[in-house]
């Protein structure tokens, strides 16, 4: 599964502009008063404006043994958020690492670099070096019968998780990060997760697809 489009909603647009294109470097494909679009390696992110103050929790594929040249770049620019006290996360279970930082609209943004599928670089770490937005998290209110539909409908299969607090939903090229709101929270902080509205297009068995999510409800077409 690959993210191809993603569209978030914010009321701090110009910060997010300059955050985005100024303080991380990534370039703009598009760029109105209402709405702005970057490139995340292969995918195009877009945050459209909105009267609401919409966060979300996303995460950013980096290569596989960049972590540390990762943290150093990002610290330089901006606080990176610790998780039990180290800024550099150390999942064994996912065969990951990854780090946390804030945007102006509050989003949680994290890198995380995937040893399985062992991408090697030897470049300096940038913008550049973004991969593509491999994260989303999605919370709802009943996390089984989401990810019932999502594998009826689009083919995704179980990544990892329990079908009650928590299950991250397709691979590790892209998931939908599915928690109950009611039981669980983002990590690194316990910030609260809403269900605000925002829309992906992704690829799945060589079938596209487009994600409508709002009013906590999911439409695929």
């Amino acid at each position: 599964m690959l993210f191809k489009t993603l569209q978030l909603y914010t009321s701090h647009i110009q910060e997010q502009k300059d955050f985005y294109s100024g303080l991380l470097g990534t370039d703009i494909i598009a760029s109105g008063a209402e709405q702005f679009e970057v490139r995340i390696g292969n995918t195009a992110l877009i945050f459209k404006k909105s009267s609401e103050n919409c966060y979300y929790h996303f995460a950013i594929n980096i290569p596989s043994y960049q972590i540390k040249e990762a943290h150093q770049w990002i610290s330089a620019k901006t606080k990176v958020l610790p998780f039990h006290g180290e800024e550099i996360v150390d999942f064994k279970n996912w065969n990951a690492e990854a780090l946390y930082f804030y945007d102006p609209s509050g989003n949680i943004v994290e890198f995380i670099a995937r040893k399985n599928l062992n991408i090697p670089s030897d470049s300096k770490f940038d913008s550049g070096s973004f991969m593509h937005i491999s994260e989303i998290g999605l919370p709802v209110s009943d996390v089984r019968s989401t990810y019932e539909f999502l594998n009826r409908e689009c083919g995704l299969a179980k990544f990892s998780g329990d079908y009650q607090r928590f299950c991250a939903i397709g691979e590790e090229t892209g998931l939908f990060i599915t928690i109950d709101y009611n039981q669980k929270d983002w990590i690194p902080n316990d910030d609260k997760a809403y269900p605000f509205p925002f829309e992906a297009e992704f690829v799945n068995q060589n079938r596209s697809f487009q994600m409508i999510f709002e009013n906590a409800g999911i439409k695929i077409y």
